[in-house]
């Protein structure tokens, strides 16, 4: 080829130079020679780069964007924006151009206020995102936005248009809370009772959040119409409450709260008894802290629920029977002839550990000698109990469990003094209960009449 003006260049030659990093320019007959910028990927030649794609799927804080009316509302808060980019550049490796995200916003009645910010580190189908501080919008004003890609060579089309409206003001009145079911003067019944909430005619007031302190969360009403009213059931605690209302308007900002404060009184039946043992029947007595109750429903936990009618005068009597030991908790309803209900709970700490006991041998004292044999008898305090293991002193032994749960062992002592018994319950799962302990010593000499030395 020649690089004198006037000459020709064969294709050939050129891309020789191409190959070489230089950017070949041929105009008015002169070739020039220059660096070509670096490729975003070292296995993609100059000629063959491409320019990224149109990013898709734009978000406006996590929510698809809104092209049309109405808007989306965007509350007082910072606002992040994403989209998903796209460039068809990829190597022989499989590899991906690194590219950068440029998102533009600006106030639809302002478009020199535009602000673009940049995304650096994204890749083909990455979703990139970048922040605009709050600062940098105002109230009531709607606002497009918009993203494009480029890689080290080439910049992408920009998207289509994105909109949004900001408010950044509640309702300016608090709500009014009533209550027919629970004035704020004196104390009433702990049931469900309805309270009202109304937005004073603040036209811009579409819903309400409330929150019945120490309850279960935060919840929120639409109004019967806008800047009109709500009406909601709540169930209160006994003892002083407190219900925090707020008007909602169509973005979700609140207006100044509203404290609603009122007293409940327990109307949870009063239960008398105290479970101790597994196996032993309780009696539990029950009476009523709220009218024309006519029945109780109670359970103990994990077992079927029973039921027993009330007296005229709303009292009853329950029979209770633990069948496992551990933590346990007895819930007790009444029920009225109207079926509103009141509940009370109790817990009760059963023993695990099997009981003992023992012919001949007394716990605590001195009995049989040595080579006079005692029966001891295994009872259990747990469900499914297969079998016990058991220790004289240091000599462990494990003994099968009857149908019922129970298991004996026919004990000699070779030697009088202290001797302490130690017994696990085990039931079919393999869970070994806490320990049982039986201390007694054995006397010296043995009664002359065994047969005398039984229980006493």
């Amino acid at each position: 080829m020649s690089l004198i003006p006037g000459t020709t260049t064969s294709a050939g030659p050129v891309r020789a130079l191409l190959a070489m990093g230089l950017s070949v320019a041929v105009a008015a007959g002169t070739l020039a020679l220059t660096a070509a910028p670096a490729a975003a990927n070292d296995a993609l030649s100059v000629g063959d780069n491409q320019p990224p794609g149109v990013p898709t799927e734009l978000q406006t804080s996590g929510e698809p964007c809104t092209t049309a009316e109405p808007y989306q509302l965007w509350q007082n808060d910072d606002l992040a924006l994403s989209a998903i980019l796209h460039d068809p550049d990829v190597d022989v490796n499989g590899g991906t151009d690194r590219l950068t995200a440029t998102f533009a916003l600006w106030p639809v009645d302002e478009p020199t206020a535009r602000i673009e910010r940049f995304g650096f580190n994204g890749r083909e189908g990455d979703r990139e995102s970048i922040l605009f501080e709050r600062e940098t919008l105002t109230h009531d004003r709607v606002y497009a936005w918009q993203v494009r890609a480029t890689d080290s060579q080439a910049t992408g089309e920009w998207s289509g248009l994105c909109y949004l409206r900001t408010d950044f003001q509640g309702p300016e009145v608090a709500p009014v809370v009533t209550s027919t079911d629970f004035p704020v003067d004196g104390w009433h019944p702990a049931l469900p009772g309805q309270f009202t909430f109304d937005a004073a005619a603040t036209p811009d007031a579409v819903g309400f959040r409330y929150e019945l302190l120490g309850s279960d969360g935060v919840h929120t009403v639409p109004v019967d119409r806008p800047g009109g009213s709500a009406t909601v059931t709540l169930h209160p605690d006994e003892g002083p409450n407190t219900l925090v209302v707020w008007s909602l308007d169509a973005a979700g900002n609140g207006s100044p709260e509203a404290r609603y404060e009122f007293r409940a009184s327990d109307v949870a039946p009063i239960v008398t008894g105290r479970l101790t043992e597994v196996g032993v029947p309780t009696t539990f007595t029950v009476q009523a802290q709220m009218p024309l109750v006519v029945s109780y429903r109670f359970q103990l936990d994990g077992d079927p629920e029973q039921m027993v009618e009330a007296a005229a005068d709303g009292t009853a009597t329950l029979t209770v029977t633990a069948t496992r030991g551990g933590s346990r908790t007895l819930s007790v309803t009444s029920v009225t002839a109207d079926g509103v209900t009141a509940t009370t709970t109790s817990t009760f700490a059963l023993s695990t550990t099997p009981k003992i006991s023992a012919t001949v041998y007394r716990q605590g004292g001195t009995s049989g000698g040595p080579g006079v044999p005692g029966v001891f008898t295994f009872t259990p305090r747990q469900p499914d109990v297969v079998s016990y293991r058991y220790s004289f002193n240091t000599v462990t032994s494990t003994v099968a469990a009857a149908a019922d749960g129970t298991a004996s062992v026919t004990w000699v002592p070779t030697k009088a003094g202290l001797t302490m018994l130690t017994v696990w319950s085990i039931d079919r799962n393999g869970t070994q209960s806490a320990s049982a302990s039986f201390i007694f010593f054995v006397g010296n000499p043995p009664p002359s009449n065994p047969a005398q030395a039984g229980d006493q």
